[in-house]
This record gives structure tokens, sequence and C-alpha cells, in this order.
């Protein structure tokens, strides 16, 4: 895995590993709520353009990088849009595919019935952006494996949530009240401590694959 150093709240940063055989990330306790939304931002393009590379079948069961004991698979959910993780039972983290995080985060959303109807018109059949099963659109909805709906980078959704976390890191800038408040606290308490791709044949008919593609090209641009 690859470390990452991100903005955290109220003030700090986290470190968030990637992997990119794996199209995955390790957040540890809270860490995915914490991150600023400037921090956000930084780990939707490091997902883009990790998602390039190719990604390996996950393993039946994963353990705990910290304590070794087996994740469960969890179901959650934000502002009434599901996704699911890995996670440790000890509280140590959760391993979650980069899909989970582009559905927690609003950046991808299930296509509409109007909608799979016109892909129809054009492709037969899609791969899963959970499992990478092929999904045939002539008979099903969902994935047959995983159960996961046909789903799509919804580029007014990217602007939008871009444009949503981009406001809220101005705002967080200007004055952070918070981070001010649990600074003045910190020093009282310790007043001696410091202050503070390529997205070519290897994902055709990947709709979340296909979407990245044009959103890492956008960055280029």
């Amino acid at each position: 895995m690859r470390a990452l150093q991100l903005g955290r709240r109220p003030h700090g940063e986290s470190t968030v590993d990637l992997c990119e055989g794996c199209h995955a990330l390790w957040l540890d306790a809270n860490e995915s709520v914490q991150l600023t939304p400037a921090a956000t931002i930084a780990l939707f393009r490091e997902v883009s353009t990790a998602g390039a590379a190719a990604r390996r079948p996950l393993p039946a069961t994963m353990a705990c990088p910290r304590c070794r004991r087996t994740l469960s698979q969890t179901q959650d959910i934000r502002h009434a849009t599901r996704f699911s993780y890995w996670r440790c039972a000890q509280g140590h983290g959760r391993f979650t595919p980069f899909v989970q995080f582009l559905r927690e985060k609003d950046f991808i959303r299930p296509l509409a019935p109007a909608e799979i109807e016109r892909l129809k018109a054009h492709i037969r059949t899609v791969r899963c952006s959970g499992c990478g099963a092929p999904v045939d659109l002539a008979r099903d909805m969902v994935c047959s494996f995983c159960r996961a709906p046909v789903e799509a980078i919804d580029p007014e959704a990217v602007a939008k949530a871009l444009q949503t976390l981009g406001d809220a890191e101005t705002r967080r800038q200007r004055v952070d009240v918070d981070a001010l408040a649990d600074a003045i606290l910190a020093s009282h308490r310790n007043p001696s401590g410091p202050s503070h791709a390529r997205w070519d044949a290897a994902n055709a008919g990947d709709l979340i694959g296909t979407g990245l593609a044009l959103v890492v090209r956008a960055f280029a641009d």
C-alpha cells in the first residue's frame, strides 16, 4: 500500500493507505468523516488515477493490518446512499474498495431504468463496478453475483461534489473555529509540545472506469 498524507479535521493530518492492486483504501477509525474537503478532493484524484492499474480479485477473507483479526463486511449509509466496506471489530479501521469510497462521497449513482434502456442500444454487457462480474443488460439491472446496481460516474454529480467540497474548504480556510479552539486547548494541556492513466482495454465495459478516465483527462487538461 502507498501512504497518503491528507488533511484532517479539525486540524492535523491523517495517513490513508491506497492499494492500486486491490483498488482499495485502508482508513483508520473515523478517518473518512475526518477528512477535510480538500483532502477528499485530493483522495478522489488519487483514486481516479490509481484505478488505471489492473485489479486483483479480493480474497474471501481479509485480516486487519493492525491486529490480524478477520475483517467483517459492513453495510453503511450516508445521505441515503448505501455503501459497504470491511471493518476491524477492534476499531482499528476499515478496508474500502474505490467504488465504495466513490459511492460514500456521492461521485457515482445507480443508472435509472430509462438510462439503462438507452445503454442497451449500444452495449449488451457491462462489468460490475463492485466485483467485476459481467452484467447482461438484456436480463439484469443488478449484478447477479454481488447484487450491486448498474452504476456510472455522473459528470453532474462529480462537478457538484467537487464544487461543494471546494466551497467547504474555502469556508474552512477562512476561520476554522473548531481547529482554533482545539489548538488552544492542546497548548494548555501540553505547553511544551509543537504547534500545530491509462484507461483503455483494461476498463472496457466498466462504466465507473470509463467515467473516471474522462475525469482524469479533464484534470490533465
